[in-house]
């Protein structure tokens, strides 16, 4: 696949931002309230979530980076991409899944602070159960499954670099749909450990292409979705192929 030009797609996402601000809905006093407390609610079960992470004893063996396909909602449309931090949960099931978006926390979307940055960036952990539940079977989207190859010492990087951004977001930046969305703090992030360049790609479709260009990428699991077997959402494999990477 052809990594997208990347002046083409800052034309593109700023175009669709505004879009996306002529397609959201007006909200009335009631409905505002009632965000506020949604958006209220969401941020403390996150913090719950995060706060595993953060554990002095939090640990895992392996990456995956998982690929969302586009939904029908206007903000779907590019996928998403996030990764599965494997055998941190008690069980496959429960093992952690990371990914970025913008807090935005304003009644209405501000299309200039969501394309220049102004936004804070908020690190969303949840398990693997949700996660697949979520995507899967509540919006009907594919999912896809790939090892992400990383050393001991790149997983360690990762995770001291994971726990500094979550307790304090001002250290990745601020979310910016034109130089550090989901897609560019999740290569940014994996670049702690690795050799992959941040600033590479934008879209969520393009990271494991990318990823298969550094010889990063060693396996890929069966498609997912809403009909797939508990063997196949949970499926497991040797530890070693998580870890093709040297330690230098």
């Amino acid at each position: 696949m052809k990594i997208v030009d990347i002046k083409y797609s800052h034309l593109l996402i700023i175009s669709l931002i505004f879009l996306f601000q002529s397609c959201s809905k007006k909200l009335n006093l009631r409905e505002i309230e009632e965000k506020r407390k949604g958006h209220q609610q969401f941020l403390t079960e996150n913090a719950q979530m995060a706060s595993l992470i953060l554990a002095d004893d939090f640990n895992f063996h392996g990456i995956e980076v998982l690929y969302v396909q586009p939904g029908e909602s206007y903000y779907q449309w590019f996928g998403h991409s996030l990764l599965r931090l494997v055998g941190s949960g008690k069980s496959p099931s429960e093992d952690l899944t990371v990914s970025f978006i913008a807090d935005f926390n304003d009644d209405e979307l501000d299309p200039v602070k969501a394309y220049y940055g102004g936004y804070e960036v908020l690190p969303v952990i949840n398990t693997w159960r949700r996660t697949f539940k979520e995507y899967a079977i509540d919006e009907d989207r594919y999912i896809d499954r790939y090892v992400f190859l990383t050393s001991k010492n790149g997983r360690q990087n990762i995770l001291t670099h994971l726990k500094s951004w979550i307790e304090n977001p001002q250290i990745p930046g601020t979310y910016s749909f034109r130089r550090n969305g989901c897609t560019a703090l999740l290569l940014r992030l994996l670049a702690k450990g690795s050799i992959v360049d941040g600033d590479k790609i934008v879209f969520p479709v393009e990271v494991v292409p990318y990823l298969s260009t550094l010889n990063l990428i060693s396996w890929r699991f069966k498609r997912l979705n809403k009909n797939s077997t508990f063997h196949d959402k949970y499926r497991m494999i040797d530890k070693t192929v998580y870890q093709g990477v040297r330690d230098d």
